[in-house]
């Protein structure tokens, strides 16, 4: 079973590599800024010593940003639990809401934030033209062969 801890030491530095492979990193591209996530607070999923996810955030003006999350072993509830985490901290931090940004080619995601109690707040379109601008080795095509060009804002209300 795993259990959710602070992102520091070792976990920050696996962390850091593992979005330099899955997301061209350390900067993200989101909503018209390039954010530096190896300055991103979070929570890491770990078993048996090893990371099997991670959740990154920014707070706010009151609202919780999750700017990075990524399953390394999916439909066994890190997602859910490393979510669960960021809500508890927003909330202990009097956070309006949590929200978040994913693209129109993660369907997955998409669903699975639908699914955990997240309304579809925005769609900015061609939002990923000025992110390319900012970051140009986001790809033009994504999951399945879906062109990426649009955000989509998520959001919980909290409270």
């Amino acid at each position: 079973m795993f259990r959710i801890e602070l992102v520091s030491g070792n976990y920050r530095r696996f962390i850091d590599a593992q979005i330099a492979e899955s997301w061209s990193g350390p900067f993200i591209a989101v909503h018209g800024d390039l954010y530096d996530t190896r300055t991103h607070p979070g929570y890491a999923a770990v078993e048996d010593g090893a990371v099997i996810g991670y959740i990154l955030y920014l707070i706010t003006n009151h609202e919780c940003e999750i700017t990075v999350l990524e399953s390394l072993h999916e439909r066994i509830g890190v997602g859910r639990a490393l979510i669960n985490a960021v809500i508890q901290k927003a909330k202990n931090e009097d956070c309006r809401r949590v929200w978040l940004i994913t693209t129109n080619d993660n369907t997955l995601a998409i669903r699975f934030y639908q699914r955990f109690g997240f309304e579809l707040k925005a769609v900015h379109i061609n939002a990923m033209e000025q992110a390319r601008q900012l970051k140009p080795q986001i790809p033009l095509v994504g999951d399945d062969g879906i062109p990426i060009k649009h955000e989509f804002e998520f959001e919980m209300a909290l409270g």
